[in-house]
């Protein structure tokens, strides 16, 4: 729930800076030419109000809605893009992930692209999960600040800013969502989060970013293998969400594996009923067992690198899906959405092949 009391407090301490005159007057000047950009909020660090300019780690977050932060980017914005507001659902559940990529497929049937802010902890997730189910081609944008918005050195704004450049653009259409972090921008499959303090938040792993966002000058030397399809029926994905029920989204679960690691968290997650694990880590003696069993009782498991590189090609387990180099975080969103569509044990694993591993193809 959002402390909106607290803005006028900010406000009137001068914690959070008052919208310029000259800003003001441009909020409602966009010119009719520029592309409309949506920029829905979620909450987060970007949206966060700190006690004072030096407090970078203690603040209180999803304190401002989403259009304060756009209006302190006027009049320069206005140059850039059409840009109107919405406040989304705070990413607290896959129930909220779900909510939100409908709100964007449905702004984007007018808008010509959509940018969410989002907070850190699990953007990476939730760009992923947008990846695979928003049905619309236009650009999906997602970024988030490392610190609230009002510090010195709030990187907030620049990457909004920076974002809706990337989005209204149009230069990543049919690239399906990116995520765009300190002038980086990169695929929603490959990004992740590897500080939980410094503003370079935001990694590609093996594969790199896709580009940069360069003041005017944006640079994509590469693109997600997905474009290759673009124009086809085969760019969309199978994890269309009008055909999958909210209160029916399945639970999936992660399971760290270590020396030593019992199977008692496995054997309670399939006596519980989850539909599907991920296994991070080569499995130890005890969860070997465990994960018998869990097969057994029809739960899909898949083997996941918890190495942050390199690929998980072959579980050398019967019936254990391997998540090749997807981290295990991110194998949990396909699981969820695979087994949320079909149970059949080739089915999903086709859907790994193809959806969790996109290749380009001659």
């Amino acid at each position: 729930m959002r402390r909106l009391p607290l803005v006028v407090v900010a406000l009137l301490m001068g914690l959070v800076p008052a919208v310029p005159a000259a800003a003001a007057k441009g909020a409602g000047t966009h010119r009719a030419d520029r592309p409309e950009v949506v920029v829905i909020g979620t909450g987060g660090t970007i949206t966060g109000v700190a006690g004072d300019r030096a407090a970078f780690e203690d603040y209180d977050g999803s304190v401002l809605p989403v259009a304060d932060i756009v209006s302190g980017l006027r009049p320069e914005l206005d140059e850039v893009a059409r840009v109107s507001t919405r406040e989304g659902p705070e990413q607290t559940a896959m129930t909220d992930y779900y909510d939100l990529s409908r709100q964007v497929d449905r702004a984007l049937r007018t808008a010509d692209a959509v940018v969410v802010t989002a907070g850190t902890k699990s953007l990476e997730e939730l760009a992923y999960f947008l990846d695979l189910t928003v049905r619309s081609p236009k650009p999906v944008v997602v970024t988030g600040s490392m610190r609230p918005s009002n510090v010195f050195g709030a990187d907030g704004p620049a990457n909004l800013y920076n974002s809706v450049v990337l989005a209204a653009s149009g230069r990543t259409r049919c690239f399906g969502t990116v995520v765009e972090f300190n002038n980086e921008i990169l695929a929603a499959r490959e990004a992740t989060k590897t500080t939980t303090l410094r503003l370079d938040a935001f990694r590609a792993g093996e594969d790199g970013v896709l580009g940069t966002v360069d003041g005017d000058r944006i640079r994509l030397p590469r693109a997600p293998a997905r474009v290759q399809k673009c124009g086809k029926d085969g760019w969309r994905t199978p994890f269309d969400l009008s055909g999958i029920r909210r209160a029916k989204l399945p639970r999936t679960e992660i399971v760290a594996s270590y020396p030593d690691a019992g199977g008692e968290a496995i054997t309670a997650f399939a006596d519980a009923g989850v539909a599907g694990i991920v296994v991070a880590g080569d499995p130890s003696p005890g969860e070997a067992g465990a994960l018998r069993g869990a097969l057994g009782k029809g739960v899909t498991v898949v083997a996941a690198a918890r190495t942050g590189g390199g690929a998980v090609y072959d579980a050398h387990a019967p019936g254990v899906l391997p998540a090749e180099d997807l981290l295990p975080q991110k194998a949990r969103v396909l699981l969820l959405l695979t087994l949320a569509t079909t149970r059949e044990p080739a089915a999903v694993a086709e859907r790994f092949a193809r959806y969790g591993v996109p290749q380009f193809t001659s």
